[in-house]
């Protein structure tokens, strides 16, 4: 009997011995679950809300641009006059092709009307009555396209000192000087088709068309752009590991170096689902970030060009999460040292970790919430 006492005795002392040396090595803590959150950071470049694209309506050569790129341009104002010997070309064929078309036109409308007379009378046959009706409305249609086309290349030359309503085939010096057009309305006139931002095209990021006078363009070159910075838009990449955190509508903050004091506040656009290659790394995706509105003050210090930070913050489930300190790395696997609270010990137990923040890692697996761990000081 005092045997067993006396190893009772021990017993107890070793593990009071035990519990102590615990308490003076390392710090006993719970566990917890904590929603997790990171931030992801990425750059871009400033660019406007909306555009819209001014094309080359001809090939040409510009001859005169009155404006600057980045200045505000009202809609209808003249941005560019071209020299286009093409334009000259299209423009003489169509009005010959109008002026014939309604020479055929006319033709046939008398034809028509002596016909529906010898019809009525049953002096010509029903054949040869829906023959003239059929000439009719195929040359209505030819005049109507003719007119059309012609229409289309006096816009874009301003052309407004031709009535070509009255001309006619027999007015062949009316023909000849409308042929011959004055020196003004020989050139193009390209109009700005909205009020907004002018800026030059960029082909790509690394690469951008800036027109300049003595420029030859061809039909349907970007001559400009006309940009809405009421808002802006940027541009980010982010790589495969990442992308399908981020989802449509989700807020960002957008900051940049030239208006520290701005924060702005936007959302995530669009996301393309389409990876695109990154020269040998990981492929990215393309995010389109948009601020809708900017103040009259911030639009007077926020350019187009300008660079941008894009700061995303993540939020996902709540996890488990331990200090760093608390992870011991051995044989390529993760390990805490779980505190026994009967046995007052410490047990090795393997773990899945999941993402890092600065202080702190997730546990994915082989905690529960409550159970208490070691960290050493």
């Amino acid at each position: 009997m005092k045997f067993k006492l006396f190893l009772l005795t021990i017993f107890l002392f070793q593990q009071a011995c035990s519990s102590e040396d615990i308490k003076k090595n390392q710090t006993i803590i719970p566990t917890e679950s904590k929603i997790v959150h990171h931030t992801l950071f990425y750059s871009g470049i400033i660019q406007p809300l909306k555009t819209i694209v001014i094309p080359s309506p001809a090939d040409g050569v510009v001859l005169d641009m009155p404006f600057q790129y980045g200045e505000v341009v009202q809609s209808g104002r003249l941005l560019f006059t071209l020299s286009s010997t093409k334009f000259l070309t299209d423009y003489k064929a169509a009005l010959t092709q109008y002026v014939k078309a309604k020479n055929e036109f006319n033709t046939s409308k008398s034809q028509l009307s002596e016909a529906e007379f010898l019809h009525k009378h049953l002096l010509i046959s029903d054949d040869d009555f829906k023959m003239k009706q059929s000439n009719f409305y195929s040359n209505r249609l030819a005049l109507l396209q003719a007119k059309d086309a012609l229409e289309g290349l006096t816009d874009q030359a301003a052309i407004q000192d031709i009535d070509f309503d009255r001309l006619t085939i027999v007015d062949f010096d009316n023909i000849i000087e409308a042929m011959h057009l004055n020196k003004h309305s020989e050139n193009l006139r390209v109009l700005a088709p909205t009020t907004g931002l002018i800026l030059f095209s960029n082909r790509n990021e690394d690469e951008s068309k800036k027109i300049v006078k003595g420029d030859a363009v061809k039909q349907g070159d970007v001559l400009a752009i006309i940009g809405d910075m009421n808002g802006i838009t940027v541009h980010i990449k982010v790589n495969e590991l990442t992308v399908n955190q981020l989802q449509s509508g989700q807020l960002v903050k957008v900051t940049g170096l030239a208006f520290p004091d701005d924060i702005l506040i936007g959302e995530i656009k669009r996301i393309d689902h389409q990876g695109e290659g990154a020269n040998g790394g990981l492929p990215f995706f393309s995010v389109e970030v948009v601020v809708p509105k900017l103040t009259k003050e911030q639009q007077q210090r926020i350019h187009v060009g300008m660079s941008a930070k894009v700061e995303i913050d993540i939020k996902e489930e709540s996890r488990i999460m331990v200090p760093i300190a608390a992870i011991n790395e051995k044989n390529n696997m993760s390990t805490v040292r779980l505190y026994n609270e009967k046995s007052k010990t410490l047990q090795e137990v393997a773990v899945k970790t999941g993402i890092t923040t600065a202080q702190s890692v997730v546990i994915l697996s082989g905690l529960k919430p409550g159970d208490k761990i070691a960290i050493p000081y």
